[in-house]
């Protein structure tokens, strides 16, 4: 396993590992919950909107039968995690396949490697990692690929994308988030962008702006470079970038505090995962002396992330993201992988959240197209 692989996955699996629990992930149909859409930007309110969801594909090859599926999950202590691995697991079983989650422990002692080859030992028929990049479990992929046990991966980068790319296809296959965004790459830098777009919208185009940037790791890379990309075009826009590194995650508030006052006139954050803001840049920007003009952007639209910014504290806005969906479209594309047809675009997409449009009342982000419904549809359930 390399550093890169090993520091990319810690990024995403410390989403929420701050929180113990994690509400219902049901979905519902599109919503019309965007009161303050009509006034805003074009842009932003097209992200506001649904526009950039699509839905499940319709049909789907005969399911297989009586298949076993081995899903490694991220961590099942992390809130992000536990939702893919949960959500896959469900959708494994509404098929009439036999799952079970393996617990990859935010990689603590080589967990990750570790989970893959007990499915290698018990002789799976698949082997679903979630937010795993294909560098950390190079080696136990090759084992699986000897065993002849497809390998499907959803919300990770697999060898030949992200910025450790080394020119290989390891996976079976990778999800497809959608048609327009095909790699876990391009959905993410798309993320990206949509954070700057933001910050360009609220800020009438005049933001001075605090990024931080998760370094050492491909989804930081990627969201780091949507942003960088969206903010690019706001000519009387200034960003200022700072570093965060898995050695200095647990300093995350102290890093945004001092850029905070170092420069005056910051009046926007940036941070690219909701898990870094639980882990300080919330804090920092609730506690500074000019937290009434400072707004913060945040990552995923977890459950804790809305709550803070229901009660105004330290974060105004999110990138609403379907973690669950993931989950399902990676149960689809094994379905299609053991048919021998390549995966399908699955419909993703995401919304903005802030207090003037998508802020569920309780609990946490639900896309805005019932999947779960469509999926069963495609399945033939």
């Amino acid at each position: 396993m390399t550093v890169a692989g090993s520091r990319r996955i810690q990024g995403i699996a410390a989403i929420g590992v701050l929180v113990l629990t994690l509400s219902a992930c049901g979905s519902s149909d599109v919503r019309s919950s965007s009161r303050g859409a009509g006034t805003m930007p074009a842009a932003l309110a097209e992200l506001a909107g649904t526009s950039t969801y699509g839905r499940p594909p319709a049909k789907a090859p005969a399911v297989a039968s009586d298949k076993k599926i081995w899903i490694v999950s991220c961590g099942q202590s992390a809130i992000g995690c536990q939702t893919g691995a949960e959500a896959a697991k469900k959708a494994a079983e509404t098929v009439g396949w036999t799952a079970q989650i393996c617990d990859g422990k935010l990689n603590a002692g080589g967990a990750f490697a570790g989970c893959v080859r007990q499915g290698v030992a018990a002789k799976v028929d698949a082997i679903v990692t979630e937010a795993i990049d294909c560098a950390a479990v190079k080696e136990p992929l090759g084992e699986a690929k000897t065993a002849k046990i497809t390998t499907i991966n959803f919300w990770g980068f697999d060898c030949d994308t992200g910025e450790s790319a080394t020119g290989e296809k390891l996976f079976t296959e990778s999800v497809v988030p959608s048609a327009k965004y095909r790699t876990n790459e391009a959905y993410q830098q798309a993320i990206g962008v949509a954070r700057a777009e933001w910050v360009k919208a609220r800020s009438g185009g005049t933001a001075n702006v605090i990024e931080l940037h998760f370094t050492g790791t491909n989804i930081g890379a990627a969201l780091h470079e949507g942003f960088k990309r969206g903010m690019k075009e706001c000519a009387s826009c200034e960003v200022e970038t700072v570093e965060v590194t898995h050695q200095s995650f647990g300093s995350t508030r102290q890093i945004i505090e001092s850029a905070l006052l170092k420069n005056p006139r910051a009046n926007w954050v940036a941070v690219p995962l909701d898990s870094l803001v639980l882990a300080g840049a919330g804090q920092a920007v609730a506690g500074s002396p000019r937290r009434a003009d400072v707004k913060l952007i945040g990552g995923e639209g977890l459950p804790p992330n809305l709550g803070l910014i229901r009660q105004n504290q330290g974060q105004s806005a999110a990138i609403g993201q379907p973690i669950d969906w993931y989950g399902w479209a990676s149960i689809d594309t094994l379905i299609r992988a053991f048919a021998g047809e390549p995966p399908a675009p699955s419909g993703m997409g995401f919304q903005i959240i802030d207090s003037e449009v998508n802020l569920p009342g309780s609990g946490p982000y639900r896309a805005p197209v019932d999947f779960m419904s469509a999926y069963r549809r495609a399945w033939g359930l």
